[in-house]
C-alpha cells in the first residue's frame, strides 16, 4: 500500500512540475493536467481497494466456521467390524 501512496504523491509532483515549467506552454499545462486527473482516479480507486478489502475481512471474519466432517470410520459398521490383526514391524 506504501508503494502506491508514493507512485500517486510521485505524479502529483510530477504534475506540479509540469505546471511550474510550462510557462507560456498549452501542451505542457494540458500534459500536467492529465496527469493530476490519473493520480487523482488512481487515489480514488486504491480508496474503493481499500474499503473492500476491509469488508471482505469482516464478512469473512463473521461467518460462522462449518462443524468438521464426521469421520467415515465412526459409527455402527466400524464398532461391527472384526478386530484388525496387528501390523507387521517394518
Amino acid at each position: 500500500m506504501r508503494a502506491s501512496v508514493f507512485a500517486i504523491s510521485g505524479l502529483l509532483f510530477a504534475a506540479a512540475a509540469f505546471l511550474v515549467f510550462a510557462g507560456d506552454s498549452m501542451a505542457l499545462k494540458a500534459t500536467a493536467f492529465a496527469v493530476f486527473g490519473v493520480a487523482c482516479v488512481i487515489a480514488v480507486s486504491l480508496v474503493f481497494l481499500a474499503i473492500g478489502r476491509a469488508e471482505d475481512a469482516e464478512r469473512e471474519a463473521a461467518k460462522p466456521k462449518p462443524p468438521p466432517p464426521p469421520d467415515p470410520h465412526a459409527g455402527e459398521a466400524a464398532r461391527r467390524s472384526r478386530p484388525r490383526p496387528p501390523r507387521r514391524p517394518t
